[in-house]
């Protein structure tokens, strides 16, 4: 800030900043670069001035990511670490320190215990949805007996409404060939005796 015009003001060098970084274009470490910080210095910034961060949707657009979708990002992120570690030991001279050997030893044991983790975690979700489908399964076999019953009950119900309805059809109206009801006769014998 010398004065002579040369130099951009603090407020207006972090709005640009602020800028290239929720335009989402630049890789935030080419950012922070620029601005002489590190990436997790301009990730702390942007989430204490408010900004719109990175890869971050409000709650109402994200979808729910399942088990699965997790352990698929874990194995990912696993392996871009893997990776970059081949990088860092395919550098190494023979002067590495002892230090920075230990470091990386550490570092790749970590690494080798969390993916240890994850493929725990992925065979439980594996095995949560194998007896999921098992219970699934029995559940519909369940209600398909249970759908069955019903139907033959109402089948019952309707053979035997059929069959109390067809008898009296029959009776009320004697046809040719029917038998006259007792009762249809009785009412006969005393109209004839009134006549």
């Amino acid at each position: 800030m010398s004065g002579d015009g040369e130099e951009p003001a603090p407020a207006a060098v972090w709005a640009r900043v602020r800028e290239r970084y929720e335009h989402g274009i630049e890789a935030v470490a080419t950012i922070a670069a620029d601005a002489g910080i590190t990436r997790q210095a301009l990730a702390a910034r942007a989430r204490q001035e408010g900004w719109k961060l990175r890869g971050y949707k409000p709650a109402t657009a994200r979808k729910a990511q399942g088990t699965r979708a997790t352990l698929a990002r874990f194995k990912a992120l696993l392996q871009q670490r893997l990776s970059e570690f081949e990088a860092q030991i395919g550098t190494l001279s023979a002067e590495a320190s002892a230090a920075t050997s230990e470091r990386d030893i550490r570092a790749m044991n970590t690494l080798v215990r969390t993916l240890e983790k994850v493929l725990e975690l992925e065979r439980k979700e594996r095995a949560r949805r194998i007896a999921k489908r098992k219970h699934d399964k029995r559940f519909d076999d369940a209600e398909r007996d249970a759908l069955a019953d019903k139907l033959a009950g109402l089948h019952r119900e309707l053979v035997a409404e059929r069959s109390r309805n067809a008898v009296p059809d029959a009776a009320d109206a004697p046809g040719e060939g029917a038998e006259p009801r007792l009762a249809d006769v009785g009412a006969a014998g005393k109209a004839a005796a009134a006549g």
